[in-house]
C-alpha cells in the first residue's frame, strides 16, 4: 500500500484505503478504482494524498536505476529528442524516491 500525492495519481489506480473528508464522510470507497473524474474531483477538494493497492518503496536503489537508466540511453545520448526523453525518465525516478 502506498501513499500517494493527488497530483500523482493516474486513472486505473485502486484505493487501498476509503478517501474521507474533514467530517469524517467517506467521498471514495476501499477498491475505489480512480477515474480521470475522481482524480478531477480530489483536486477540487484540496485531497493532498490517498492510499493506493502497490508498493511504496522501489525495489532498487535509486543510484542503481540511474545506472541502468544511463546503460540504456548510452548509444543514443547525441540525438537531441533522447536526451529528452532521459530527463523526463530522471525526474520521474527523482520523485519516486522522495
Amino acid at each position: 500500500m502506498a501513499k500517494i500525492s493527488v497530483s500523482n495519481l493516474n486513472p486505473g489506480m485502486k484505493l487501498s484505503k476509503p478517501v474521507v473528508n474533514e467530517a469524517n464522510m467517506i467521498l471514495f470507497g476501499e477498491g475505489t478504482v480512480l477515474t480521470e473524474a475522481h482524480i478531477e474531483r480530489l483536486h477540487n477538494m484540496n485531497i493532498n494524498s490517498v492510499q493506493v493497492e502497490g508498493d511504496s518503496k522501489p525495489k532498487k536503489a535509486k543510484e542503481e536505476v540511474l545506472a541502468e537508466l544511463d546503460a540504456r540511453f548510452k548509444k543514443t545520448e547525441n540525438e537531441p529528442y533522447m536526451g529528452i526523453l532521459k530527463k523526463l525518465f530522471i525526474d520521474h525516478i527523482e520523485e519516486l524516491y522522495k
